[in-house]
């Protein structure tokens, strides 16, 4: 799932992979993750894990990202 060591951290991810997404401003993904991240980060059955990929120290795209300016998934 989306690891964030601070709050700056996620505002830098939310600027650069959220706001072009179509669900920017009614997002489930960024939601869940903010209100769940602390109880689910060491589930590994949680939906979280598959939604913000993170591998080898690095948050990945969204799976659920659409971008808004070309109007498909990227």
């Amino acid at each position: 799932m989306g690891y964030f060591s601070s709050g700056t951290e996620g505002l830098d991810y939310a600027e650069a992979n959220c706001v072009s997404c179509v669900h920017y401003e009614d997002c489930a993904v960024w939601y869940a993750h903010n209100v769940h991240n602390y109880d689910e980060c060491n589930n590994p059955a949680s939906i979280l894990h598959l939604l913000i990929p993170y591998k080898d120290g690095v948050n990945g795209e969204c799976l659920m990202r659409v971008d808004r300016r070309k109007g498909s998934e990227e």
